[in-house]
């Protein structure tokens, strides 16, 4: 990122115990100088922590863990850093005169022991990273242990005598295994190794980033992992591998549609039992209603968009597949412009944002051009608001398995471009809120925006935003309410939600039984009830 004026750079410092780090603390080093806001200025040499030897059940789960799982690249393997430091002078930790080098901030990526110490030395204190609710010792294990589904990732900053701590910055992301502390950590500290360049970012240019730290601990966190802890760790993994092997071999999970036009009662559109519909966009054209869908095939392993038209009754006509491409496709973001009609689907696996325009609404469909190029960009959501165009996405770190969690903002004159990036991407790190669900759209002069809540797995739930600040430096939302998947026992999620007119459709994770089939209970959208008095999409 280029410098925007003047200033001079951050000073900053680093503190290591070895020149041998893991993978993503590498990263993490090479995002810092990339960002041409700061400049390294000098390396402590930290005390190596003491190693307490681990417990014969604990070395056993690793082992196994390891096999069976995964092997983390991102911290366990060490790599040589020293190319990225050689030219810095070096000190020890207790040289007295470091308050001398006038630094702006210390960043310490050995043991926080250090960090009272060191914390009054620098004009912004001493940065360091904490995983987990608690700062366990042992990122992820605590997830595990208490099948936590959410993993708290953040780097604070110790200033002053007072060790007052603070927050610099904060990511809430989905716990992705039952089983494997690895692999949840290797997605967790490649995800951090950006952290430390944001907040520079944000200190050098004034940022002010919100942060939502409305979690609650949980309590009982196994600090010491004895053999007896372990112990109680090898029940709960074997009662949670059951427990999987009984729900597969009994039910199956799929995504149907449900809708309704005005204030009737909603419709459940199920797909045949080796499809599954996702992802629904209406579109009121010509006095007749049409769906457009991820319509997935569970043998190909993929989607396509597909078009349904549907009356108060039900289908009158489709599913019709209506673009079709080498990869998989899904939320088809459909819009008017001008007197036409676009859609931008899904197309993250190829690393693009594409928009096509109907040549013959609602069948036919070409490529316009390409909006962005980005790692796996997902539900790409475009909002007009006061003659610039916005558009929210959800976009992938490197080596990151899933992107959830990131939200990013990017606004033009116009939909087709160019697209400029908002100057906190990513403005929100939150797997609660921060990806898209739909279009946003307005209620009583405010402006709303539905986005996943996958805190208890994908697709979990949808939360209700209240945007209060939308420029391309600032960006804030309150989360009004939830519409959670509580109306019916065999619906286990809900994600998309979108109004046209006087359509309303959603769609909804259903856990079936595959002996029985049992009718759903119509859906309960809650708090949308009041918010779409008066609403009119955006």
């Amino acid at each position: 990122m280029a410098q925007v004026d003047k200033r001079p750079p951050l000073k900053i410092g680093l503190a290591i115990e070895s020149v041998m780090q893991p993978r993503w603390i590498r990263k993490s080093i090479e995002h810092i100088l990339a960002t041409r806001v700061c400049k390294l200025e000098v390396v402590l040499k930290l005390r190596a922590r003491e190693i307490r030897n681990q417990s014969f059940l604990l070395r056993l789960y690793n082992r196994v863990d390891q096999h069976f799982y995964f092997r983390s690249p991102a911290a366990a393997e060490l790599v040589d850093i020293s190319d990225l430091i050689s030219v810095l002078p070096s000190f020890d930790a207790e040289t007295e005169n470091l308050k001398s080098l006038e630094l702006d901030v210390l960043i310490n990526f050995g043991s926080r022991d250090w960090n009272s110490n060191l914390s009054s030395v620098t004009k912004y204190g001493v940065w360091y990273y904490v995983f987990g609710r608690d700062g366990n010792v042992l990122p992820g294990m605590r997830e595990i242990f208490h099948f936590d589904h959410l993993t708290l990732s953040s780097v604070r900053t110790m200033n002053g005598s007072s060790a007052e701590i603070g927050i610099i910055y904060q990511c809430v992301s989905p716990t992705l295994s039952k089983f494997s502390v690895q692999l949840n950590n290797n997605e967790s500290f490649w995800k951090a190794a950006a952290f430390l360049a944001r907040g520079l970012v944000d200190l050098y240019h004034d940022h002010h980033r919100q942060i939502d730290f409305n979690l609650k601990a949980v309590n009982g966190s196994p600090s010491q992992l004895t053999n007896g802890t372990m112990l109680q760790l090898f029940a709960k993994l074997s009662a949670r591998a059951a427990g999987r092997v009984v729900e597969k071999v009994s039910q199956f999970e799929q995504w149907v549609l449900a809708y309704r036009i005005g204030q009737g009662p909603f419709k459940y559109l199920i797909p045949p039992i080796d499809h599954f519909w996702a992802d629904p966009f209406p579109i009121q054209f010509e006095g007749r209603y049409y769906i457009f869908f991820e319509d997935f095939v569970n043998d190909i392993g993929k989607a396509c968009i597909s078009v349904i038209e549907v009356d108060e009754e039900g289908i009158i006509n489709g599913p019709t597949e209506v673009l079709k491409l080498d990869c998989h496709l899904s939320y088809p973001f459909v819009f008017e412009w001008q007197g036409e009609y676009y859609m931008i689907p899904e197309t993250g696996d190829k690393n693009v944002v594409e928009l096509y325009r109907s040549s013959s609404f609602p069948y036919c469909w070409e490529l316009v051009k390409t909006l962005l190029e980005a790692k796996c960009p997902l539900d790409a959501t475009l909002v007009e608001v006061s003659d610039t165009w916005w558009m929210f996405v959800n976009i992938q770190e490197e080596n990151v398995a899933i992107n959830w969690d990131e939200l990013h903002i990017y606004y033009a004159e116009s939909p087709l471009g160019p697209w400029k990036p908002h100057a906190l991407n990513p403005v929100m790190s939150d797997v609660r809120s921060a990806r898209p669900a739909g279009r946003l759209f307005w209620s009583n002069h405010v402006l709303y925006r539905p986005s996943q809540d996958s805190s208890q797995g994908y697709g979990y739930a949808m939360t209700m935003n209240r945007i209060t600040r939308l420029t391309p430096t600032e960006y804030s939302e309150v989360p009004v309410g939830k519409i959670l998947p509580n109306w019916d026992r065999k619906i286990r999620g809900v994600h998309t939600l979108n109004v046209v007119g006087d359509i309303t459709v959603i769609d909804c994770l259903t856990k079936r039984n595959r002996l029985t089939r049992r009718d759903l209970h119509p859906p309960d959208l809650g708090i949308m009830k009041t918010l779409l008095r008066g609403s009119a999409t955006a």
